[in-house]
């Protein structure tokens, strides 16, 4: 008897462990949370263009996530991985943006002035367990820029503000166990705000449409191969007393091969496409007569991204990820209203199941080389970035 209550002491003692290291484990989860919000909440400022960071799992990755696609994310990285999701899943989250940019003047330093947003997102993914089509439904900000450069230019640089938020629907068809092929359409939401000198146009448009195109391949064991192409729209933003602006926001292909090492390792590497030069202009019409002039001189881009996941233990994996993404302005007729350089793009992430959901915490460091400009805003630019994600996923049984 003597041995049978020492063993079960012994037992006790080791659940009690257990369920000790689980609850700080826990705690350590939600105090990164926390220190992620309050970091992005006291650090949001200044303004970019394309949203690249949808999710935080696909960020740790460093975006190298269309041949992995595998939360609810799926539905703007690559929708035909939905086929590999079952039931219904759905994953919301926060981005908090910090940007640092400025440009250099024979009178010293000048500061872009435009604020960054803090913004959210929400996608829901639907595969039954007995047919071979799934959906899918997302929305989240795709296109964001705010820029203020007239501490360096005055009001010839002006304010500039645009926002266009994102809807996309897919339906998915799975041909075999290996192949499903995606087909979406997509809705832009845009708000525009010039503001140049004593000229200014606010307008809003709501009939943006696109479509795009999916595909995931899992040729062989513990390899799979996504595709994603996107068309571009094009948008005419209506003001007040017959103003208007009319842009094309660019096509995209997206291509990329995933590897799983010794069950535990888990390697992609993508390459995107962008079609910038399609973007000639942001210029305002009064009766077909330009009043604010914001003419681009773009080229297309390329981004090359590889991102490493380790299963360091059951439903916890942590993630690193690097990315050299071009950027579309041209020295010669720089316009600081869409100011970017080339960039290297570092990232980390954590992702575990707490409660019964998956959660996932990402930073990423972008490091952007010093562009020197020509033109009527000629100067040397220069670009810092960092961001911090956000995302909850829950599959509802």
């Amino acid at each position: 008897m003597t041995k049978v209550c020492m063993e079960k002491n012994r037992m006790k003692k080791v659940v009690m462990k257990k369920i000790v290291m689980k609850k700080n484990r826990i705690s350590m989860i939600w105090k990164s949370i926390g220190l992620a919000l309050l970091g992005g909440s006291l650090c949001a400022h200044a303004g970019g263009f394309e949203q690249s960071n949808q999710s935080a799992a696909a960020v740790g990755m460093a975006n190298a996530f269309v041949a992995t696609a595998n939360d609810a994310s799926a539905v703007v990285y690559n929708p035909s991985g939905m086929a590999w999701l079952q039931g219904v899943n759905v994953t919301a989250g926060l981005d908090l943006e910090y940007r640092n940019s400025s440009v250099k003047l024979p009178a010293g330093i000048a500061s872009n002035g435009g604020s960054e947003p803090t913004v959210g997102y929400v996608f829901a993914t639907w595969s039954p367990l007995d047919s071979d089509l799934s959906a899918g439904i997302g929305f989240a900000p795709l296109y964001y820029l705010n820029n203020d450069w007239s501490t360096g230019f005055g009001t010839t640089a002006g304010i500039s503000k645009l926002t266009v938020d994102h809807l996309s629907g897919d339906v998915v068809y799975a041909l075999n166990s290996n192949l499903a092929l995606g087909l979406g359409s997509d809705w832009y939401i845009s708000r525009v705000n010039l503001t140049q000198g004593a000229k200014s146009f606010r307008g809003n448009n709501f009939t943006g449409f696109g479509g795009h195109v999916s595909l995931m391949w899992k040729p062989a064991y513990a390899w799979s191969v996504g595709a994603m192409l996107r068309s571009g729209a094009s948008i005419n933003v209506a003001g007040k007393n017959s103003d208007t602006m009319s842009y094309k926001l660019p096509d995209q292909a997206t291509f990329g091969i995933a590897h799983d090492f010794y069950d535990v390792w888990h390697l992609e590497t993508d390459v995107k496409w962008t079609r910038w030069s399609a973007l000639k202009d942001m210029s305002v019409k009064t009766a077909g007569i330009v009043t604010q002039r914001n003419a681009l001189n773009l080229r297309d881009t390329l981004t090359v991204m590889a991102g490493l996941t380790w299963t360091w233990r059951e439903n916890t994996q942590l993630r690193f990820g690097y990315a050299y993404d071009q950027g579309a302005n041209k020295a010669t007729d720089f316009n600081p209203m869409m100011a970017d350089q080339d960039g290297h793009k570092l990232s980390m992430g954590v992702g575990a199941d707490v409660y019964n959901m998956h959660i996932d915490l990402a930073y990423q460091y972008g490091l952007y080389s010093k562009k020197t400009a020509t033109g009527a805003f000629a100067g040397t630019y220069r670009d810092r970035r960092q961001s911090m994600l956000l995302s909850v996923s829950k599959k509802l049984e």
